[in-house]
């Protein structure tokens, strides 16, 4: 039965999740949908508030804006990667710029999302991350 419990332990764990976006609209909107999706969400107001909290936390997700001042979204996903490889990342960004979206893929970011999006197309892209970290091991 060891392993029941196991599995009983890991379905009741929320996913948690940080989003860093410096649009207090669209920060509080994301924040929202996804709690109400019953996650666990942590918000950062910049890059720098993100790269933080990733130092002080696990995160399951990244929800990071691309352009934010001098720490973007690029500084992020390099810190949540290098902070814990097993982290899933989404680029969210205005910018459908080739040369962004080939950087970003190079740093191994997990998906792209383009501004303005759709709650249904946020909550899928969570969804497909959420299940890519899951198979990849990197709960704990």
């Amino acid at each position: 039965m060891p392993k029941l419990a196991a599995l009983q332990k890991a379905e009741q764990r929320k996913n948690t999740i940080l989003i860093v976006e410096d649009n207090p609209n669209l920060l509080y909107l994301t924040y929202e949908i996804l709690e109400h999706e019953n996650y666990q969400v942590t918000t950062a107001t910049n890059g720098e508030a993100g790269i933080k909290a990733l130092s002080e936390n696990y995160f399951d997700l990244v929800i990071t804006d691309l352009n934010m001042g001098q720490v973007n979204g690029i500084s992020v996903l390099k810190k949540a990667k290098e902070l814990n490889p097993g982290t899933t990342v989404i680029i969210m960004t205005a910018s459908v710029d080739v040369a962004f979206a080939i950087e970003a893929l190079r740093l191994n970011a997990d998906d792209y999302l383009l501004k303005p999006f759709n709650i249904y197309g946020l909550l899928d892209r969570v969804s497909h991350c959420l299940k890519k970290a899951s198979s990849h091991g990197s709960y704990s």
